[in-house]
C-alpha cells in the first residue's frame, strides 16, 4: 500500500509507492479537466516529489478511461487574465501550473489514455517518456477558443514534433491518434488499454534500478542542448556522476558480474 499525499484537493491525488511518486488528474466527470486548484497543487506535490530523495522516478496520468486531461478547466479560469506579454524571468520558473514540472530533475513518465488536450498537452511535453494507449488522442484547440497557447508549451511542442507538426496541431485544432503521435515523436510509445498499467510498471522498474544522478545529468543535459535549461548545471551534474559513488559501485558490479545497487550518491 502507497503513503498518500495531502494535495489540498480531492480532484488531485498524489501517493508514493516504493521510489515511484505518482500524480492523478482526478476529475474523470470532466474529462479530468484542470482547474486552479489542481495547476496549484500540482506545483507542489512536484516540488516535494524533487526534494524527497527516497523517489527515483515520477509517474503522472488521469482517472478514469476516458481521459488523461482534456484541458485547463475554462470554466474556472480567469478569462480576462493570460500569460503577460512581458515576463519576468522568474515566471516560468514560479508558475503554478503545468511549467512547475520543468523543475523536476527526475525522469517522468506520462501514462496517457483517452483525451490528452490543450493544458493536458501541455503537462504531457514534459514529460521525459510518454506512453499512450491506442484508444489516445492528442490536440490543442486554443484556436477554437480565441485563446494564446503559451509560448514556454509552443516550444516544446516545436521541440518534440517540429515546426510543420506543431503548426499542424496548433492551426487547426484538429486532434490527432496515438498512433500518428507516436509517428511525430510526441508519443513514446503505444499499447492496448488494458497494458497501460503494465507497460508503465515496466518502464518504471527499468528507471528505477539506473543510476539517479545519471539520470538527472541525461535530463539537464538534454533541457540544456534543447535551450531549455542550463548548460553550466548539466557540465556539473555530468561531473557529479563521476565523482558518485555510484559511479564506484557501477564499475565494481560490472567486474563482479551482478546487478548494480545505485544509493544515488
Amino acid at each position: 500500500m502507497g503513503q498518500t499525499v495531502d494535495t489540498g484537493t480531492d480532484k488531485l491525488i498524489a501517493d508514493i509507492e516504493g521510489a515511484v511518486g505518482r500524480i492523478v488528474f482526478n476529475n474523470p466527470e470532466r474529462h479530468n479537466a484542470i482547474t486552479t486548484d489542481m495547476f496549484a497543487a500540482l506545483a507542489a506535490v512536484v516540488d516535494a516529489y524533487e526534494q524527497d530523495p527516497e523517489i527515483r522516478v515520477v509517474v503522472i496520468s488521469g482517472a478514469g478511461d476516458r481521459a488523461f486531461a482534456s484541458g485547463a478547466d475554462i470554466g474556472s479560469l480567469d478569462s480576462a487574465r493570460g500569460p503577460s506579454s512581458d515576463p519576468s524571468p522568474d515566471d516560468a520558473r514560479t508558475s503554478r501550473g503545468p511549467a512547475a514540472l520543468g523543475r523536476l530533475t527526475k525522469p517522468l513518465i506520462a501514462a496517457v489514455n483517452g483525451y490528452c488536450l490543450g493544458g493536458g498537452l501541455l503537462v504531457a511535453l514534459h514529460a521525459d517518456l510518454l506512453v499512450a494507449t491506442d484508444r489516445s488522442q492528442f490536440g490543442i484547440p486554443a484556436a477554437r477558443l480565441g485563446v494564446g497557447y503559451p509560448i514556454e508549451g509552443v516550444e516544446q511542442l516545436v521541440d518534440r514534433v517540429g515546426d510543420a507538426n506543431a503548426a499542424r496541431i496548433l492551426m487547426t485544432g484538429d486532434r490527432i491518434s496515438a498512433e500518428e503521435a507516436a509517428r511525430m515523436d510526441l508519443a513514446h510509445s503505444v499499447v492496448p488499454a488494458d497494458e497501460l498499467d503494465h507497460e508503465v510498471g515496466k518502464l518504471c522498474s527499468r528507471l528505477v534500478a539506473n543510476a539517479p544522478l545519471t539520470l538527472r545529468a541525461v535530463k539537464l543535459s538534454i533541457a540544456a542542448a534543447t535551450g531549455r535549461g542550463d548548460r553550466q548545471e548539466a557540465l556539473n551534474a555530468i561531473s557529479d556522476c563521476w565523482a558518485s559513488e555510484d559511479f564506484a559501485e557501477g564499475r565494481a558490479a560490472f567486474a563482479e558480474h551482478r546487478d548494480p545497487r545505485f544509493q544515488g550518491r
